[in-house]
């Protein structure tokens, strides 16, 4: 490659890479550290609301009838739509309920002597604030697709810096000093140490984490999961069995917690005209069934809603995606209606995606993905702090520091292919793309100040993207 048109190339990468960072560093900060929370859900809710989920070991429990009547008592008017029977003998049985006035409430009851110990108002629960700043930013729609568009930039930012730090000469030494952190050096050589090599290390991962994080997406999450659907994933239903028109994603609470890829399955239904009795099953008998089927100690009970409404066991979740397993049974007979799960039901594509999101989660291989998971979201905490730092440290006095755009019709094309390329496959990303070189060409180019501010040349220089 000549010297001039590599220049061009490096200083390309470096624009990509300084104005995908501008938009993606906070929120990356943001996404990094509820992740971090949401990855150490188990140990703060062991300090956070220890005195509600243990209990001393349990020899012989209340039955869990005895406990919901209890739970009625304490909360009326209030309904309860799932149950987490304790998954030993030192946890209290959780009752997920809905108040009179609509508000989700986790309570908590001790086996022992059936008595409530207190509940915790979910809409203010650690782990559900967190869950939801990192999948909506508390914006809703909008807020799931602000993250899609992040995600793609957040590709373009890696790529772009891996680029910018790979070595170019002697690269046996260069690649071996590339992976070290310069700490006796002072100002941007230590800086720039400090930000590129925790980026450089991590960069496969957070790739990953970009990567895994679309299924949950609210526009290429559900193209992704219509196209596994198409592809006959290996959902068990025949044809002539009846559902509730429900996806099961909507009757999750926060003990039932239903998997990616099950989340997506029809809700079957009740058929009480085929039944003996017409009273419904009671949590017993239900746990009796699941004990029965093999859940795992864990494992959630969502409640029929109505008539034709079916008891659904889910085994907990996130976990390894083998484990993953969501059973729907009728509440009337106790039979099995439908199965889905890993073992039951998972095509390739959906094994693949399942396997992805578990890993995102640190749950696939325990401790050794957790500890991943946890130091890439340090990582890249840390290189959203270094980041500006080094921009304010390197930037001249009296200029913006933006960097310029390089001058090479070729390198703007083979850019150009890159980045529409991109755009299809991630679309919201391409109309972003799209929304930035208009705003470039009708708005910035127009205004002199702008111009000059976003490294435009002069117009009697000619100027490429």
């Amino acid at each position: 490659m000549e010297p001039k048109t590599d220049t061009s190339m490096w200083r390309a990468a470096w624009r990509w890479h300084f104005y995908a960072s501008f938009f993606v560093l906070p929120l990356l900060f943001i996404l990094a550290s509820t992740g971090l929370v949401i990855l150490l859900k188990p140990t703060i809710e062991r300090f956070a609301y220890n005195d509600l989920l243990y209990v001393d070991p349990v020899a012989a429990a209340v039955p869990f009838d005895k406990q919901q009547e209890v739970v009625n008592l304490e909360y009326p008017n209030s309904s309860i739509d799932a149950v987490v029977p304790p998954r030993d003998a030192s946890r209290s049985t959780q009752f997920d309920i809905t108040t009179e006035d609509g508000s989700s409430r986790s309570v908590y009851v001790n086996p022992q002597d059936g008595k409530v110990l207190g509940s915790i108002n979910n809409d203010s629960r650690i782990d559900f604030v967190a869950t939801r700043i990192h999948g909506t930013l508390y914006l809703g729609t909008w807020g799931d697709y602000i993250i899609e568009i992040a995600a793609g930039w957040t590709l373009v930012m890696v790529f772009t810096g891996l680029y910018l730090w790979w070595p170019r000469n002697k690269i046996p030494r260069r690649l071996r000093n590339a992976f070290s952190i310069r700490f006796k050096e002072k100002g941007r050589k230590r800086l720039r140490d400090l930000h590129a090599t925790p980026g450089a290390l991590f960069a496969p991962v957070l790739i990953f984490l970009a990567l895994t994080g679309l299924p949950w997406s609210g526009f290429w999450g559900t193209q992704w999961g219509e196209f596994i659907d198409n592809m006959n994933s290996g959902y068990n239903f025949p044809s002539e069995d009846p559902t509730s028109h429900e996806h099961a994603s909507a009757i999750e609470t926060p003990g039932l917690q239903i998997s990616w890829a099950n989340e997506r399955m029809s809700v079957p239904a009740s058929q009480p005209n085929h039944s003996d009795t017409k009273s419904s099953l009671s949590l017993e008998a239900v746990a009796a069934v699941a004990q029965d089927i093999g859940m795992k100690p864990g494992y959630a009970v969502g409640l029929p809603a109505d008539e034709i409404g079916v008891y659904t066991l889910s085994n907990s979740w996130p976990s390894p995606a083998h484990d993953e397993r969501t059973v729907y049974v009728d509440q009337y007979s106790g039979d099995v209606l439908a199965e889905a799960g890993w073992h039951a039901s998972y095509g390739a594509l959906a094994k693949g995606t399942s396997w992805g999101v578990d890993t995102h989660m640190g749950r696939q291989f325990g401790l050794v993905n957790g500890l991943a998971m946890g130091g890439s979201c340090l990582a890249v905490i840390g290189s959203t702090i270094t980041a500006p730092l080094m921009f304010f440290r390197r930037r001249q006095p009296g200029k913006s520091g933006f960097p310029r755009r390089p001058i090479d019709a070729k390198l703007s094309r083979r850019i150009t292919y890159i980045a529409i390329a991109l755009g299809i496959v991630f679309p919201l990303l391409g109309l972003s793309m799209v929304f930035m070189a208009l705003l470039d060409h009708f708005f910035i180019r127009r205004v002199p100040q702008l111009k000059k501010l976003f490294g435009m040349r002069p117009d009697n220089q000619s100027d490429y993207n």
